[in-house]
Parts: structure tokens; sequence; C-alpha cells
């Protein structure tokens, strides 16, 4: 693809390119099979604190917590798979593929295991999968620059929601692990302890987002990723890389290294309101000339 986008037109590199594509998709459908026997993601979530120290929580205080979780790694889902795109029927279709459930309470533990369902489409890609991911990233940031680059895969509603729990955390006194296993064998963890919930509740206050600016794009398509990410280069030879929803990918798809490519795009800005440090995020929203 290097080659291809310096030079978009040579039929040699166009060809070298489909060759790989085609045997990409091969790996790519084994990769979906493997996930479809995988079948569940699973989330072990420990919590603590002075309130759980007994091995008991307030009904109530569980069910606020547990709702939360839910909330923010739908929200997160359903980022990755429609964008900006939201709704009730959007809402439920997403809350049906990823399927939350409460699996068990350990025993004389408050100490919870709660699953999802992989779910992965014909590319291997998974909504609660990316979603963890995501959720994992931004729980681990060191810095507030680091948290503020990596805010826009998750959304302004999605960073509230977020947020949402670590505010409940601390107001209730309470501590919490999270652990998971991804499909490739990666182990994902937080500790979160006082301090450090704390600390990033703190930084993602400081986090403001824009309402998304609609504009349009034209140009020559010199890269794309089944990933979510597509870089467009205007008559002006100026790049632009634009990341898409999975609601898109099959459109994307359909075109090749070095086609013209047109659409709108949405800009929404992050802004650390301390700092001033600013991070502009540009997401597909329609693809206009439809080959």
């Amino acid at each position: 693809e290097l080659l291809l986008k310096s030079n978009p037109k040579n039929l040699f590199n166009r060809g070298m390119v489909k060759n790989t594509e085609e045997l990409l998709v091969e790996l790519r459908h084994n990769l979906a099979f493997e996930k479809q026997k995988r079948e569940k993601e699973i989330i072990d979530i420990r919590l603590k604190g002075r309130v759980a120290k007994v091995g008991k929580l307030p009904l109530d205080l569980l069910g606020e917590f547990a709702k939360s979780i839910s909330d923010c790694i739908l929200e997160s889902s359903r980022k990755y798979q429609y964008g900006n795109k939201g709704g009730a029927k959007i809402l439920t279709s997403v809350k049906n593929t990823v399927d939350l459930r409460f699996d068990r309470l350990v025993p004389g533990s408050t100490h919870i295991l709660v699953t999802g369902n992989s779910s992965p489409d014909l590319f291997g890609n998974s909504m609660i999968e990316n979603a963890l991911v995501n959720t994992f990233e931004l729980l681990n940031v060191t810095n507030d620059s680091d948290l503020l680059q990596k805010s826009d895969k998750y959304g302004g509603n999605g960073i509230k929601k977020l947020n949402k729990i670590l505010n409940l955390s601390i107001n209730n006194h309470l501590e919490f692990d999270l652990l998971w296993s991804a499909p490739n064998s990666k182990t994902f963890k937080w500790e979160g302890n006082s301090e450090r919930i704390k600390q990033l509740s703190n930084s993602i206050s400081k986090i403001e987002s824009t309402l998304p600016e609609e504009l349009e794009i034209s140009g020559t398509l010199v890269m794309q990723s089944l990933k979510g990410q597509i870089e467009i280069e205007d008559e002006d030879k100026k790049s632009l890389k634009v990341s898409f929803p999975m609601n898109l990918l099959d459109k994307i798809k359909e075109y090749q290294i070095g086609d013209s490519f047109s659409g709108i795009i949405l800009k929404s800005t992050f802004k650390n309101n301390i700092t001033k440090e600013e991070k502009v995020s540009l997401e597909l929203k329609e693809i206009k000339n439809i080959l």
C-alpha cells in the first residue's frame, strides 16, 4: 500500500495490493472462525474499598455500579459500530448483540464475573472486544495529554459515562479492579484504587468536546484499513486521515487504493480546558460516490 500510495495509478502496484488483500481476506475469515468458537468475553470485576471490605455491598449500590459499567461498555460498542449515529433502535441492536449478563458472584466476596457475546463479523471484528480494548486503554492512560489523544475513540458521551462510574466510586468510597483476557491471549487489567480513581476523574473532567461539524471531502483513496480508518489525498496533495464506523465497512471494501472518493465527514474537537491542548477527530458519516 505504501508503493501504491506514492503512485496510485501504477497497475503493477495495484495488482500487488489486490493479491495481498485476497490473502488478508482468507486470514480474516480464519480469525473470525476462531473468534466465533470463543463465543463469550468474560469481564472480571473485583469491588474493594471501605464499603466492600467484608465481602458485602448495599444492593442499590451494586445495581447502580452494574448499570454504569453496562452503559459504558454499550456506549463504547455503539461508537465503534455506528459512530455518531444513535437512537433507540441502534441502542437495542447493540444491547442484543453484546448481551451483557451477570454470570456469577464468587461466594463470600464482592468478586463479580460478567459475560458478553463476542459476535464477530466476517472479518473478525467484535463490538465488545473493541469496546473493552478502548475502555482499558482509556483507564490506563498515564497523563492528561495521553487521555486527550485517546478520547476520540470513546466519544464525548462515552467519556461522560466512564466518569460516572468513577464519581460513583468516589462518592461511595468504592474501589474496583477490572480484568479481561482478549482473544489474542493478551491480558488487560486495571487496578482502581482510590487515588487512581480520583486522578482519572479529575483528568476526564478537564476535557470538553464540541458538537460535530459536517464537512465534505473528495480526493483519491491512498489508504484503507478494515480496522476503521481511511486516508484521502485531495487535489492539493494534502492527506486527510478519517476514521469510519464498522457499519460502513462493506461500502469501504468496494473501493481500491487509487479510486476517487468523496463523502461527508464529522469534525469533532476535544479540548483540555486547563492546558488548552486540542485533539481533532474526523469521522466518516456518508459516502457520496457509491461505486
